[in-house]
């Protein structure tokens, strides 16, 4: 099953003790929730940091020649609505551990195809530029319980 991405939702889970990634969390039709892992996230946030340095060089703030600060400016994307927690619950449907991070850098639109996939093979596919990549980086962080998982909170 393939879905499109409208919205993404980060909340900790704390009786999963895992990050949920509520993708159309309003469309009970197109809607899954991804399980993230501590484990994996740990392995996931060096790799964007890269993935963001290699082909976004030019758009990234840093503040050395090594380090890439992300923004924490979630909420200037534009099109940003506030999230109904009780719709997040209330429409809980698929849930699903991710396993899985695709991005596929376009040179021609300078746009990343970014594909989540679950255990159970379920895709969530958006395409977006490096300011929309870096706020879905970014929201996904501040659903991060830092200090329970041990995981700075300047990453």
């Amino acid at each position: 099953m393939d879905i499109n991405v409208k919205t993404l939702t980060p909340t900790y889970d704390k009786l999963e003790d895992r990050i949920r990634l509520s993708i159309n969390y309003q469309d009970i039709n197109n809607r899954i929730d991804f399980m993230i892992t501590r484990s994996f996230i740990i392995q996931l946030l060096p790799v964007v940091e890269e993935y963001l340095y290699k082909h976004y060089f030019d758009f990234i703030e840093r503040d050395d020649e090594l380090h890439i600060e992300l923004k924490d400016e979630v909420n200037t994307q534009t099109n940003r609505s506030t999230t109904n927690m009780e719709d997040i619950y209330l429409y809980e449907s698929l849930q699903d551990l991710l396993i899985t991070i695709n991005l596929k850098y376009d040179k021609k639109t300078r746009l990343t195809h970014f594909e989540f996939i679950s255990k159970d093979t379920h895709k969530a596919l958006t395409v977006c530029d490096f300011d929309m990549l870096q706020n879905i980086i970014a929201s996904i962080k501040t659903a991060i319980p830092n200090y329970s998982w041990g995981i700075s909170t300047h990453i």
